[in-house]
């Protein structure tokens, strides 16, 4: 019986196969048939051609349905300076420097489409992947929606799924930045409240009026109840738990603080933007470009919002210094501008882009954030800086952000090749309520294009803002700590 069973999968699994490689056969003489004779192409833009058009199987003749396949991944090594009281996780020592090879990104898309009219994407991968981590418990589903066509251009969809509003920075396409990374603050309830920046629901998104691009969502949260101890940047909590975290005699359990809320409120998202140049073409996943290379003219200037009810819970005290919790909506605004355009005849660009947050929890309410933070540790018996061990920072919180980021493509005469070489600078400005100084953060890097961004290489250098509790109490800037990144980006 057994026998049998594995011979009825080997029969079934090779008709599969000769099924494919017969239709691949047919489509390609079909095409050798009907197109003209064509200029002996260079080995660079035979392999332009194969990574454009992907892993793709077209389901009829005039290739307007498909089924597309998309692997990649993000390769990195990172050296840097440690926070103050960091020691490594493994063998509890003290450390002030640490380098470490990762998996930033490991992703596999399957695109259906259907004459254009009915869209069905799915995403699976893993995330932040480095040697103190376990990927056999970080492979999971991203996304997963349907998508109809309700007019040119114009679709409505379902699921699980990255349209959240707010700013082209806060739905960047991981395989797209300008920079080699993005600045966490654009995604500002990653893995809180969200599961990857996605949340279930449903959307509309498209081009009215010719030039006005606009997606909108009405969604529900995805609550983490694996994000850490209840502390900034930890997991939400309920009211309840609020309480007896407060009764625990905890130090961030006090009147004023502000923390986010265990609840499914329906929230609600939009981001409008007008194209005054060249009309860009949406992407089915709903992730957006911020990087041409300065090879195509687009100038967007676009406003999005992200509103969630009772999204958080600030302590406060009663006449009887009894405490009990203020709950808060979340109000989130965001105005930015995005230009890219050619410069000369000779290859070179210039790609910017500028974005201003104002971002509403409630009172201080601070956010960290620790990316494959999982080899640091913290030593109890040294001061050490509020915002964590390792490469910890503060990411966000109650206040404003501005964030810009530059880039130059070398023209050919002064890099003459057909690979793309395009340094770049960043820099984020955070003015934020529960921090007693402003911070200034920046980062320069390179990006060497070989095929666009399906096969890029990145150096990148960060520094960051380190807090500390200063003699008077205040949490305030020490010194900037630097972070190096090397990263092989690979995507087909």
């Amino acid at each position: 019986m057994f026998m049998n069973s594995i011979y009825k999968m080997k029969r079934i699994l090779s008709t599969l196969l000769l099924t494919f490689v017969s239709l691949s056969i047919f489509a390609q003489s079909e095409q050798e048939e009907n197109s003209a004779p064509a200029v002996e192409k260079t080995p660079y833009e035979k392999s332009v051609d194969v990574f454009k058009r992907g892993l793709r199987l077209d389901l009829n003749k005039e290739k307007t349905s498909y089924f597309k396949t998309i692997i990649g991944i993000q390769a990195w090594w990172r050296a840097g300076e440690t926070n103050p009281g960091t020691t490594n996780a493994l063998s509890g020592e003290p450390i002030s420097n640490f380098s470490d090879f990762s998996m930033r990104r490991i992703r596999t898309m399957f695109y259906a489409n259907i004459e254009d009219k009915y869209l069905l994407f799915a995403h699976i991968g893993a995330t932040s992947n480095a040697t103190n981590s376990n990927i056999n418990n970080n492979v999971y589903v991203h996304d997963f929606q349907g998508q109809i066509k309700i007019a040119d251009k114009n679709y409505i969809g379902a699921g699980i799924h990255f349209w959240q509003g707010l700013a082209r920075l806060s739905r960047v396409g991981s395989n797209n930045y300008l920079t080699v990374d993005h600045p966490y603050f654009n995604y500002p309830e990653v893995n809180r409240t969200d599961a990857i920046v996605r949340q279930m629901g449903v959307f509309a998104r498209g081009n009215v009026l010719g030039k006005l691009g606009y997606q909108v969502s009405v969604n529900q949260p995805i609550i983490s109840t694996v994000a850490g101890d209840p502390t900034v940047g930890g997991r939400p909590m309920s009211k309840g738990e609020m309480l007896d975290f407060a009764e625990s005699g905890h130090a961030g359990a006090t009147e004023g603080m502000t923390y986010l809320l265990k609840q499914t409120n329906y929230n609600y998202n939009g981001y409008l933007y007008w194209q005054f140049w060249d009309i860009e073409a949406q992407s089915v996943s709903g992730a957006s470009q911020m990087n041409y290379f300065g090879q195509k003219r687009v100038f967007n200037i676009g406003a999005g919002f992200q509103y969630q009810p009772g999204g958080t819970g600030t302590y406060r005290e009663d006449v009887n210094g009894d405490m009990y919790i203020q709950e808060n909506d979340i109000k989130k605004l965001a105005v930015d501008v995005f230009l890219s355009t050619p410069l000369g005849n000779s290859g070179g660009g210039f790609t910017g882009y500028a974005v201003y947050y104002n971002y509403q929890y409630g009172n201080d309410y601070l956010r960290t954030l620790h990316v494959m933070g999982g080899f640091a540790g913290t030593d109890p018996n040294v001061p050490s800086s509020p915002q964590g061990p390792g490469f910890s920072q503060y990411s966000h919180g109650t206040g404003h952000i501005f964030h810009t980021e530059l880039g130059y493509t070398l023209p050919k005469t002064i890099y003459n090749s057909e690979k793309k070489l395009q340094p770049y600078v960043a820099i984020s400005y955070k003015n934020l309520e529960g921090l007693d100084e402003t911070s200034f953060q920046s980062d320069c890097g390179v990006n060497w294009a070989i095929i666009g961004q399906n096969v890029k290489m990145t150096a990148a250098y960060q520094l960051r803002p380190v807090y500390m509790i200063n003699d008077l109490g205040k949490n305030v800037v020490d010194h900037h700590a630097g972070l190096f990144v090397a990263q092989l980006q690979l995507r087909i």
